[in-house]
């Protein structure tokens, strides 16, 4: 048998040109470039376990979900499928799962400082979607295929005859699928005035008026806290009629006094996780720092792990506790933003305690690194006069800011040099006839100037040749020094400075 290559040959373009032209199996075959003996042995003939892998993952609430994984050549074939479907799918407003630039952040906050939050979960999501909707999905706009080259596709496309959740084309093709449950929802949507999104099997409705239509979900009682829902028999034939069911136990009415939430996410002011949360994020990481790495990642394992992880209790290094923990920070990141106070406290604490933090934590702790001199100069400055410095206060254990040291390829300049700057006790001014004609060491300068006028910064002026400090005006009654190529005594006379903190006169 043919080796099956791992991409097609074909461009992009070309390959949606050909899925709308497939009518029989030999067209399918030439389009994922397999010989059309290889292809139906692939499909038809080689046993279950040459297929998949099937394991189980423990859900947030009670059970487990099932998850079957393609493997060997039918994951090279539909790997090879993946990007041609995509490019095929058009995006709906109302859609956030699975789709680009949607996340649970945005389904979340559409529903934002609502009234009323409805929250419905269908039952046996992707099981529902069988292969005679994916056959019928692929004889349909936008693909027309035949009925011989939609059997086979959809054959390449399921496991055991449906959509197996583990496989890389189920994300698309449930959207596919579910394009006439929204429609149908929309449609009720615009009736009732009421805000509709779909995250995979989670639909959410809300509303802002005075009282949520009844004919979509109404409380079994008076108190909205403690009474049941229960929908309404358009939204429940809605649903039907679109090929699903619901999940009864997952339906939630949530009214505005109480923590409303979307896809795990409160959305009573903005998109947000919960508290409990980041108290469970500041628990480990204390657990972390007081009792160890390894007797914390045992306690996380013993006492919330619902499914402990398959390594050798010998061979457990932290690995495993340390990928919870940032995973649930880069989760916060995610929710908060990247500017977040309370997503960048969790990153320095979590990077005092780790030597090497992942490469967004280390971000975070390079920006808020104190620095004890910032050195502003122009480049012309570096090779004779900065760089020599730079080098004795090293030695002195000086923490030295210079940008070539400090800044990495691919960092933002503006970013690094405004954080460093900011974060520095002094700045050496190193002023020559090159930094006063740059408008960037003086935009630097200005910048520390406004800092010491606030007391929270201390400018040392240093000049290199003959400097007209008239354009200066401010430094002109400062205290400086002049470079005598000395750069051992000026650093040691930086580093009193730093040692006590102060600055002796002008």
């Amino acid at each position: 048998m043919t080796t099956l290559k791992l991409t097609l040959d074909k461009d992009l373009d070309e390959c949606v040109g050909l899925i709308t032209q497939l009518k029989t199996k030999e067209d399918v075959a030439k389009l994922v470039e397999v010989p059309i003996g290889q292809l139906l042995h692939i499909l038809y003939n080689l046993p279950k376990e040459r297929h998949c892998k099937i394991f189980t993952i423990p859900k947030k609430t009670k059970g487990v979900r099932t998850i079957t994984a393609p493997i060997g050549s039918k994951l090279i074939l539909q790997n090879k499928l993946k990007p041609i479907i995509d490019e095929m799918y058009r995006i709906k407003v109302c859609v956030h799962g699975f789709a680009k630039n949607r996340s649970i952040v945005t389904n979340a906050h559409v529903h934002r400082k609502k009234r009323y939050v409805l929250n419905i979960d269908l039952k046996d999501f992707f099981p529902t979607i069988h292969f005679g909707r994916i056959r019928g999905l692929f004889m349909r706009f936008p693909f027309n295929m035949c009925g011989s080259a939609a059997s086979i596709m959809a054959q390449m496309c399921t496991q055991g005859g449906e959509l197996a959740q583990g496989s890389p084309l189920s994300p698309v093709l449930s959207n596919f699928i579910a394009a006439d449950l929204d429609r149908k929802m929309i449609v009720i949507a615009k009736r009732y005035k009421l805000t509709y999104t779909r995250y995979a099997d989670d639909l959410t409705f809300s509303s802002s008026h005075k009282n949520f239509p009844k004919s979509v979900a109404n409380w079994d009682g008076d108190n909205p806290i403690t009474s049941n829902v229960v929908l309404g028999d358009l939204l429940v034939t809605a649903v039907s009629a679109a090929g699903f069911e619901i999940n009864y136990s997952k339906v939630r009415m949530q009214i505005r006094s109480v923590r409303q939430e979307v896809t795990g996410l409160t959305v009573n002011e903005f998109p947000n996780v919960p508290r409990s949360y980041i108290r469970n994020i500041r628990a480990m990481i204390h657990a972390w720092e007081k009792y160890g790495l390894m007797a914390a990642e045992a306690t996380l394992i013993a006492k919330f792990a619902k499914s402990p992880p398959d390594i050798d209790e010998g061979n457990r290094n932290g690995t495993y506790f340390k990928s919870v923990l940032y995973g649930k920070i880069a989760f916060v990141k995610m929710v908060r933003g990247e500017e977040d106070e309370i997503y960048m406290k969790l990153c320095l604490k979590a990077a005092s305690i780790d030597t090497s933090p992942p490469q967004f934590i280390q971000k975070i702790k390079n920006m808020h690194e104190k620095f004890d001199v910032f050195i502003s100069h122009a480049s012309e400055d570096k090779d004779l006069v900065v760089r020599l410095i730079f080098e004795e206060l090293e030695k002195l254990g000086v923490l030295t800011f210079l940008d070539e040291v400090h800044i990495g390829w691919g960092d933002s300049l503006t970013e690094k040099i405004n954080h460093a700057l900011g974060q520095s006790k002094y700045v050496l001014a190193v002023i020559s006839a090159s930094s006063i004609a740059k408008a960037w060491p003086l935009k630097e300068l200005n910048s520390a100037l406004s800092r010491e006028m606030a007391g929270k910064q201390k400018i040392l002026p240093l000049i290199v040749g003959d400097v007209d400090l008239s354009p200066l005006s401010l430094l002109e009654d400062k205290k400086y020094l002049e470079w005598e190529s000395n750069p051992g005594e000026i650093a040691k006379n930086i580093h009193a400075l730093v040692l006590h903190h102060s600055f002796d006169g002008k």
